[in-house]
C-alpha cells in the first residue's frame, strides 16, 4: 500500500468491512448543520479504506443507460460514483469541522492508471486532503483511489467548498474564463428532464433532497431543484467520448452554475491531438454551466 496518497496523508484512518448504506449517511449528515467553521479552520486528516470492492457489471449498465455510456464501459466517472459512500462516511464523522449539507462540489481531477475490469477486487481508499482558503468560504481535497495488488490504477481529486462567513475580500476580480473559440467546435444539445434528478439517485445512491423535487429543494434556497454536478460531467463526458477513438483516461471539470430542472443546455467542444476542452452553456442565457478537458 505504499503508492496510496491517501494512507501517506491521513492522521486518522478507519477500515470498513463494506460500502456504507448512502441513505443512512445521508440522514447522519443532517445532524452536522450545528458545525460553525471559521476562517482558520482546517478540515480533518481522515481516511478510509475497504478492500474487495467489485464493479458491478450490471450496475455499470444502469449507470450507462442513466449517464449516456456504452452499456459494458466503466467510464473514468463510475469509480467515483461506487466510492460516494466513503466520501459521505468521511465529511459526516464528528472529526470533520465542516457541515455536509450545503457544501458546493467545485472540481474533480480523475485519472484512469490502468484499465478497469469486472470480477476483479480492488482496495478503495479515501481521504481529506489539502485545505485552501478562497473568498467564498474554505475549499478542501476528497482524494479517491482504486487499488489492485498494492498499485494504485484509478484515482481522483475532488474540491469541496464549504462557505464560511468572515474570509478576506479578494483584492479584485478573478479575470473571466477565455471561451473556446467557435473555429472547429462542436455543439451537442442537451435535454434535462425535471425527474432527472431522481432518475440519477436510483443509481448513485445520492438522494440529496436538492435533486429530487422543487419542492424539496426549496428547502435549501433553490428555486427549483438541480441536476446532480457527477450526472451533468458524466452526461458531458459520455457525448465527448463517443467523437474521440478511444475511451479517455483523464477527465478534468469544473462547476460554474448549477443545472436546473428541468432545462436545456448546449455542449461545445473543440478537439486536437492533445485532447478536447470543453464548455456546458444554458440555453436560456448562453451562462456557463461547467468547464473541462478530456485526454
Amino acid at each position: 500500500m505504499a503508492d496510496s496518497e491517501a494512507l501517506k496523508t491521513a492522521d486518522k484512518f478507519f477500515e470498513l468491512p463494506s460500502l456504507p448504506n448512502g441513505k443512512v449517511l445521508l440522514v447522519k449528515a443532517a445532524g452536522t448543520s450545528s458545525k460553525k467553521a471559521k476562517p482558520t479552520t482546517q478540515a480533518a486528516r481522515l481516511g478510509v479504506r475497504v478492500k474487495k470492492v467489485f464493479i458491478s457489471r450490471q450496475w455499470v449498465r444502469d449507470y450507462n443507460a442513466v449517464c449516456g455510456f456504452a452499456e459494458d464501459h466503466i467510464s473514468l466517472t463510475a469509480p467515483q460514483v461506487i466510492a460516494g459512500p466513503l466520501h459521505m462516511y468521511l465529511m459526516s464523522r464528528k472529526e470533520h469541522p465542516f457541515a455536509m449539507l450545503g457544501m458546493v462540489h467545485l472540481h474533480n481531477d480523475i485519472e484512469l492508471i490502468k484499465p478497469l475490469e469486472f470480477e476483479t477486487a480492488y482496495d478503495v481508499v479515501v481521504s481529506i486532503g489539502d485545505t485552501r482558503a478562497i473568498p467564498q468560504g474554505l475549499e478542501f481535497d476528497v482524494l479517491t483511489e482504486y487499488m489492485k495488488d498494492g498499485e494504485v490504477v484509478w484515482r481522483a481529486t475532488m474540491a469541496i467548498l464549504s462557505r464560511v462567513k468572515g474570509m478576506p475580500k479578494p483584492a479584485g476580480k478573478p479575470a473571466p474564463l477565455e471561451a473556446l473559440s467557435a473555429a472547429n467546435a462542436q455543439y451537442v444539445p442537451i435535454k434535462v428532464p425535471e425527474d432527472q434528478g431522481r432518475k440519477y439517485a436510483k443509481v448513485s445512491n445520492d438522494y440529496n433532497p436538492i435533486h429530487l423535487y422543487a419542492r424539496t429543494a426549496k428547502l435549501f434556497g433553490f428555486k427549483q431543484a438541480i441536476a446532480h454536478g457527477m450526472w451533468t460531467a458524466a452526461k458531458s463526458l459520455s457525448l465527448i467520448e463517443s467523437s474521440m477513438d478511444k475511451p479517455a483516461s483523464r477527465f478534468k471539470v469544473s462547476f460554474k452554475q448549477p443545472v436546473i430542472l428541468p432545462s436545456r443546455g448546449t455542449l461545445k467542444f473543440v478537439g486536437d491531438k492533445a485532447g478536447t476542452k470543453f464548455e456546458l452553456l444554458a440555453e436560456r442565457d448562453s451562462k456557463l454551466l461547467i468547464v473541462g478537458e478530456v485526454a
